[in-house]
């Protein structure tokens, strides 16, 4: 009897899931998604910290973050701060998203990237038309701001939900469905923003937690970006296939 070859496969490195598209991505986007999603990361937690810092020093703690919305540091001598960390948050989940794209957990052209893409358009949107003043601001500058922070807040869990409700199985399927319970969370926050919203044009006491509402709305979404990530990278690490 002839010996039976040995298997060229065995103990040879593949991507971490084998039914996923991304296992034909060339190695080099595969480095370059990790250093992405890695970025993001970073980003995220840069934000947290800018954005955080508001809220105990002064004088943004004078604020009250039941009723006061998130814009309104942007108001203060300090505003910068709030500003760029906005800005740094539209930049690490723009690099999540490319990141998403090069290991082809999401497609460039469909409808979840583009409203993954929306949130972060969205983000530098509320920056740009900035809140006129404290409270309630009934001012257009105002309105077209509120109207850029409900479509940031909307969008990301829209794409969040196109993106991960069919990718829940497999190897690395508990980040698409933290992702997903994310998503949930998210578009229950938002519907008592905007609920809030509608009910504030008949009495100003619907404007009483707002500032809650909206901070436990960014918490989520900004949560959700970080499992994006880890979702990457958790698609770009190796895995070996089983040795007859």
């Amino acid at each position: 009897m002839h010996p039976v070859p040995p298997d060229p496969t065995a103990g040879r490195l593949r991507p971490a899931d084998a039914r996923d598209p991304a296992e034909h991505v060339v190695p080099g986007d595969v480095h370059l998604a990790r250093r992405l999603a890695i970025g993001g990361l970073a980003g995220v937690l840069v934000s947290t910290v800018m954005i955080g810092w508001m809220h105990v020093a002064m004088p943004g703690r004078e604020l009250d973050p039941m009723s006061r919305t998130i814009s309104e540091y942007a108001l203060l001598d300090s505003g910068w701060v709030f500003d760029v960390g906005v800005l740094v948050l539209a930049a690490a989940s723009a690099m999540v998203l490319v990141a998403m794209i090069l290991r082809e957990l999401v497609p460039a052209r469909s409808v979840a990237s583009v409203a993954t893409a929306v949130w972060c358009i969205g983000l530098i949107g509320l920056i740009v038309f900035p809140k006129q003043g404290f409270g309630p601001d009934t001012t257009l500058a105002g309105r077209i701001h509120w109207t850029w922070t409900l479509i940031a807040f909307f969008s990301l869990p829209i794409g969040l939900l196109l993106a991960c409700r069919r990718r829940t199985r497999g190897p690395h399927g508990r980040w698409p469905r933290v992702a997903l319970a994310l998503a949930w969370v998210s578009a229950g926050w938002f519907g008592v923003l905007a609920l809030q919203t509608l009910l504030s044009a008949l009495t100003p006491r619907a404007w009483n937690l707002v500032g809650f509402v909206e901070r436990a709305l960014a918490v989520t979404e900004m949560v959700a970006v970080v499992v994006l990530a880890c979702w990457v990278l958790a698609s770009c690490r190796p895995a070996r296939l089983p040795a007859d």
